[in-house]
């Protein structure tokens, strides 16, 4: 599958170069980011990982990703890719679930407590992203695409894109001018009846029901005080000396922690990981409080560009949850589309009539 992957990402990374009159873009931070790389890359080059390779081919297709955005030809209109990438994303899952679709993603289709493992959920996620950075009001385009990326995040029962997607969705509908209106009070409130009506109802599976109880109190949730665990003993175990606590110990680094299970003891074992189930944890573990400062500072100045109290949140919101519960943020290369829709607030102008704000 990284073969592929790679191969996608290089293909677009060419495409800039054919044609007539091709002029190539590499800004200035984009060099600095490599640079900043290369020095945690020695780093981890130094320290002599074993398989490093699985980490730093992440960075490796970030890197040709960003650069086939900056060079795009020809000129994408994201809002409607994403909103078809969405329909193919639940028509995937639908047809997974009733056996009628290969597995490609994984070695089983079915998982843990039933959840069905599929392809990736981002396309809501970016799609309510795209919403928020324009200012677009709640439409039926928005309802639909809520209603297929609500589906097959609950059969695949992922708490981490459930808990972003509520809360982009809540900032979208959110309109303070309107909030003293009768009508917009009472649609507001069906809506919320409606959608606790639909968790607690039969249709919904059981194991998805009892995550969303834990939307507003996540720290309770069974799987995030595993990971406060992991995460708390991979720290006691890292030992690091000053040199390592400001520059961590390079891309390709492990961590291994032991995993207690209470209820079962043959199933406890010692886990490796080449990072923890945390965002923050895998920036300091490679770049110690260096490149951990370094991630904060340049996301609080992104959430300086967008226009709009709503965007500035749901962008720091969606950063937040997402670090916090997985790494995806740095080992699955769409979310390099977030800053970039920052950076680039015009690539979204072409294809979006801005309305009134939310």
């Amino acid at each position: 599958m990284s073969a592929i992957t790679l191969g996608l990402f290089l293909l677009l990374a060419v495409l800039p170069f054919i044609g007539k009159n091709t002029k190539v873009r590499l800004p200035w931070y984009f060099l600095l980011a490599i640079a900043i790389y290369c020095f945690y890359l020695f780093l981890g080059i130094f320290n002599q990982h074993p398989e490093s390779h699985i980490d730093i081919k992440f960075q490796l297709f970030s890197f040709i990703f960003f650069f086939a955005l900056l060079n795009q030809r020809p000129e994408v209109n994201y809002l409607r890719v994403f909103l078809i990438l969405n329909m193919l994303v639940f028509s995937v899952y639908v047809l997974l679930a009733l056996g009628l679709f290969p597995q490609l993603w994984h070695e089983k289709t079915v998982g843990q407590q039933g959840r069905i493992l599929g392809p990736s959920l981002i396309p809501i996620v970016l799609i309510l992203f795209i919403y928020l950075v324009k200012s677009k009001s709640f439409d039926k385009n928005l309802l639909v695409a809520l209603v297929l990326g609500m589906t097959y995040i609950m059969l695949s029962s992922n708490f981490t894109n459930l808990a972003i997607v509520i809360s982009l969705s809540i900032l979208i509908i959110i309109n303070w001018k309107k909030a003293l209106k009768p009508g917009y009070i009472l649609i507001v409130s069906v809506l919320f009846v409606l959608a606790v009506v639909f968790v607690k109802s039969p249709y919904v599976p059981q194991m998805v029901s009892e995550k969303t109880e834990y939307i507003f109190k996540p720290w309770e949730y069974p799987t995030v005080q595993t990971r406060i665990q992991d995460l708390n003993q991979a720290l006691r175990k890292e030992n690091f000396d000053f040199f390592e606590k400001f520059f961590g110990q390079g891309f390709g680094v492990k961590s291994s922690i032991y995993r207690e299970n209470k209820y079962s003891p043959s199933l406890s074992r010692t886990l490796t990981f080449h990072e923890i189930d945390n965002g923050f944890y895998y920036l300091y573990h490679r770049g110690g409080w260096s490149l951990l400062f370094l991630f904060i500072i340049t996301h609080l100045f992104l959430a300086t560009k967008l226009k709009t109290i709503k965007a500035k949140t749901g962008f720091l919101v969606l950063i937040l949850i997402t670090n916090i519960f997985s790494i995806h943020y740095f080992t699955y290369q769409f979310y390099l589309l977030t800053p970039f829709f920052v950076l680039y607030p015009r690539v979204l102008n072409r294809m979006i009539k801005d309305n009134k704000t939310a």
